[in-house]
């Protein structure tokens, strides 16, 4: 009895265990799309858009730039797209054929209000978004042009008055936006990045163009400054793409369009980085300076003997440097001709095969030597460590080096000084914009205005003051001690130049707010902000500079550059001997009586 029993409790068992599997089974594999957005479920044009447009007319470009305005705008503005509900990528597929079809301006802009009327909204402003709009109003900064939504010669009264609506109407969840908000922050990470687009798809190409073009008309505050009027550089990204016919023809139009913009942020990153390589898949072994606009040699790596410090390239493989960095400046987004050391790093130094021929002046002469190339770059030495210098009277601060904690230990030794060298031609490996300037600044300085994008009501910026100094980390939350920091009593200088970039140069604009800092060196790049990636179709991405960073007067920095105080370049012989002339600069200033 007693087996029987036991019998069918274990049949019962595997019952209630085959029920629970066949239950988990269910929910997870029976419905494959539960908990997709709607925007996922259209596949529509996964494997491309079909669009083909040959020979297209200047008629045909022009609708297609007015379409490219139209799809931007609604999709940073309509609450179904921003909810995730509709796939605005296949709607931008669905309406291209249509656009390209219609012969006069009257019939496109019909065809886009009937392809809008599709998606009805309704005009509100979501009690989110309240903060942010009261926000754009308390302290308003830039607003990029957005006048032409009410040109009526240009969309027509019916087009207009659509799109007039939609400017009144303001979401507030953005969690599912193509550009959603992560911390505050503007975030790219639900762009789909058609990482298997090979680039000869001419709805995908113009994607390309549009995506990035509208994301940087609607959160850079830096519109108004781009190498090319912005709008030209979307008609002229339109023909690029329809032009293009593969891949590298796709990347290379995505590159001269991201070079306009004239952010130094901005890095096209390619598959295989094959932009980044532009001459080859090799590299010259080492790196550069510029120097009087001559591209001059500033380390090589021990086991190189063709190339020397303070050696001026002339040219690469039968290619003058200045026709390299010419050819280059119309992919890699300079903000001045003379600024190219950041920029043009990477594909300056890339040659086609495993040795080049380069001519180069060591000494006043001229000579061609054959250089060994490297498979991967070269980024120089390590950076020099922070240390007691000048017998102990000098201390030096190497930003690229410190770790969390070793500031404090370091302004403990570095105290009683007679002065204090901070290094920020090296990029800060640990944030101390906010410490250091607690030892430095006796009292809280506004040393940077912020201009923050806006979510709510996209092309809008508001504006924030950032201070630094003595209490300004208890005031900002990032410090639970009201115990005040040393005040360090020795001279203080910073050194910058053409390298320094981002947060090197908004460490400067806090550190040099201290009594007396002196600011050595030359201009920065001028690419400060926040940085954020986006996703470009066929696995490509690039950043660029969401958050702008004026000077506490107002003054932009941007492509402009932070200026010195002292002015002071390194020279060719002085690299060739091995000399660091802004740190003998500054060693100077601090010992001077």
């Amino acid at each position: 009895m007693k087996k029987t029993i036991r019998k069918y409790l274990w049949l019962i068992l595997c019952g209630v265990l085959l029920a629970v599997c066949i239950g988990v089974l269910a929910v997870k594999g029976g419905d494959p799309n539960a908990g997709m957005l709607p925007r996922d479920l259209d596949r529509e044009f996964e494997h491309g858009s079909g669009f083909v447009l040959d020979d297209a007319t200047d008629f045909q470009k022009d609708s297609l730039y007015k379409l490219a305005k139209v799809w931007g705008y609604v999709k940073y503005r309509h609450p179904s797209v921003i909810a995730g509900q509709i796939n605005w990528d296949a709607e931008l597929f669905r309406v291209l054929p249509l656009v390209v079809q219609a012969e006069s301006e009257e019939a496109v802009n019909a065809v886009l209000l009937d392809w809008l009327n599709r998606f009805p909204f309704e005009q509100a402003t979501a009690e989110a978004a309240r903060p942010e709009l009261e926000m754009l109003a308390s302290a308003p900064g830039t607003q990029n042009d957005m006048s032409w939504i009410s040109d009526r010669d240009f969309l027509g009264e019916e087009l207009c008055t659509w799109l007039e609506n939609l400017s009144h109407t303001h979401a507030g969840d953005w969690t599912y936006a193509y550009t959603a908000q992560q911390d505050g922050r503007v975030d790219f990470s639900n762009e789909d990045p058609w990482p298997d687009f090979d680039g000869t798809d001419d709805g995908l190409r113009l994607l390309g163009a549009f995506r990035f073009w509208n994301a940087f008309e609607y959160f850079s505050p830096n519109v108004d400054i781009t190498r090319m009027d912005w709008d030209q550089a979307l008609r002229s990204a339109i023909g690029d793409m329809l032009a293009a016919q593969d891949r590298t023809g796709y990347e290379r139009a995505l590159g001269r369009l991201t070079a306009q913009t004239g952010d130094n942020h901005v890095m096209l990153e390619t598959p295989n980085l094959s932009l980044l390589r532009f001459y080859g898949s090799y590299c010259l072994p080492c790196t550069f300076l510029s120097i009087d606009g001559e591209v001059v040699v500033k380390a090589v790596p021990a086991d190189c003997t063709a190339l020397q410090p303070g050696d001026v390239l002339l040219a690469v493989d039968g290619m003058t440097m200045a026709d390299r960095i010419a050819e280059l400046s119309a992919y890699f987004p300079l903000p001045e001709p003379d600024k190219f050391v950041n920029a043009l790093f990477y594909p300056l130094m890339s040659a086609a095969g495993e040795t080049s021929r380069v001519t180069l002046r060591r000494d006043g002469e001229e000579m061609t030597v054959e250089v060994p190339n490297r498979e991967s770059y070269y980024g120089g030495p390590a950076d020099r460590e922070s240390a007691l210098i000048e017998d102990g009277r000098i201390g030096y601060i190497a930003p690229g080096t410190l770790q969390e904690g070793d500031l404090e230990q370091l302004m403990d030794t570095f105290a009683h000084t007679d002065g204090l060298v901070v290094d920020l031609r090296q990029y800060p490996s640990v944030d101390i914009r906010f410490l250091l300037a607690e030892y430095l600044n006796p009292a809280p300085t506004a040393f940077a205005v912020l201009e923050i994008p806006s979510l709510a009501d996209p092309g809008r910026f508001s504006r924030m003051t950032f201070s630094s100094g003595a209490g300004s980390m208890a005031q900002l939350g990032l410090s639970d001690s009201t115990e005040p920091y040393p005040l360090y009593t020795g001279k203080v200088v910073l050194l910058m130049d053409e390298t320094s970039q981002s947060q090197a140069e908004f460490t400067i604009m806090s550190l040099r707010q201290a009594p007396g800092a002196v600011v050595v060196g030359s201009p920065s790049v001028g690419a400060d902000g926040d940085a954020l990636y986006i996703s470009l179709p066929g696995g490509c991405r690039t950043r660029f500079t969401t958050i702008g960073v004026l000077t506490p007067e107002g003054e932009e920095t941007q492509r402009v550059g932070l200026q010195p105080d002292v002015l002071c370049y390194p020279t060719v012989e002085g690299i060739a001997a091995g000399r660091d002339e802004l740190l003998e600069k500054a060693v100077e200033l601090i010992l001077e009586r």
